[in-house]
């Protein structure tokens, strides 16, 4: 499901490397879906993973859209702000409740959505916009 293809590349190795991270991290959240071990401290371990490498990916993007323009920088780094904090308020509450598997497929399947729904397509989406920036750093002086 989350696999790293060539159109998800930026152009950028510090942004492509934190991306393919936290794709990564995504697909072994995914792969826990069906395990017959699936538990409260297994699905913690995956959420956090996928936190940690979220958080490095968007340092990564961060750093980068700060030698951009304003206009350009703090908009996205607020959409990074926001992807984080709904991500970790859904597992603030939904981690703690599970119980046994059932409890904790159907945690991970409306945290799957949220990743699939806004963290994934954030990724895919925003693709083109760095490869854009990549062909034209003029802009970036122009503007600064």
């Amino acid at each position: 499901m989350f696999r790293w293809n060539m159109s998800l590349e930026t152009g950028l190795e510090a942004i492509d490397h934190g991306r393919r991270q936290l794709l990564e991290a995504m697909a072994d959240f995914f792969q826990i879906l069906d395990n017959p071990a699936l538990n409260q401290k297994l699905v913690a371990e995956r959420t956090g993973a996928i936190f940690t490498a979220m958080k490095a990916a968007f340092t990564a993007e961060d750093q980068y859209l700060k030698t951009r323009s304003e206009s350009e920088g703090s908009p996205h780094m607020a959409t990074h702000a926001a992807f984080m904090l709904s991500y970790v308020e859904l597992c603030k509450k939904l981690v703690p409740k599970i119980k046994n598997i059932k409890q904790g497929q159907q945690a991970c399947l409306e945290i799957y959505r949220n990743i699939d729904g806004g963290l994934y397509h954030h990724i895919n989406d925003e693709a083109l916009a760095y490869k854009h920036m990549v062909k034209h750093p003029a802009k970036a002086a122009e503007k600064a």
